[in-house]
């Protein structure tokens, strides 16, 4: 009986074992993303666009009124951080692998994250300093302008477009 039952139970502890994990360069591999399933354009308008408009909303002094409106400019500030990293991955578009390639755009796309990172502690703090808010503001609107300036002087293009609203040209608040 004992000279069955080793035999067993030897088989019964290695199907109860688990797989190895994969060696760290296989996962990182697997989890590499080479291209973005829509254009750089697209990504652009769909995360930075947007979420633009908190950080410079907030620099002119439309702030949040409630809970809900705090979590609205903490999530658009994620997708900031998130969509500078996005940007150093082409897309679909026609230059996308051909903007993506340059030191310069990798650099931008690093600083879109920076200034996510920078405006996501005001957000949490909930800060109504709009001279501090001003600031992150015009970082972004400098990255956006040198970047555009270099590799996309026309703006729009590729038929995707960030909605003007009536909004922000009659000065009524994000928040409403």
């Amino acid at each position: 009986m004992t000279i069955i039952a080793i035999p067993l139970a030897t088989l019964a502890l290695a199907g109860c074992q688990q797989e190895a994990p994969a060696p760290a360069a296989e996962q990182a591999s697997r989890n590499t993303l080479s291209q973005l399933p829509v254009s750089t354009n697209a990504a652009m308008v769909g995360l930075i666009d947007q979420s633009a408009d908190y950080i410079w909303a907030m620099g002119n002094g439309d702030l949040p009124k409630d809970d809900h409106d705090w979590h609205l400019v903490r999530g658009a500030f994620y997708d900031m951080i998130l969509g500078g990293a996005v940007m150093k991955v082409p897309g679909t578009g026609e230059f996308d692998a051909q903007w993506t390639a340059e030191d310069n755009w990798q650099q931008w796309s690093d600083e879109l994250t920076q200034i996510g990172q920078d405006a996501l502690p005001l957000a949490e703090s909930r800060s109504t300093d709009i001279a501090a808010w001003r600031a992150i503001g015009d970082r972004l609107v400098d990255n956006c302008l040198q970047c555009h300036e270099a590799f996309k002087p026309e703006v729009p293009s590729q038929g995707v477009l960030h909605e003007s609203t009536e909004r922000e040209s009659r000065g009524i608040s994000i928040f409403d």
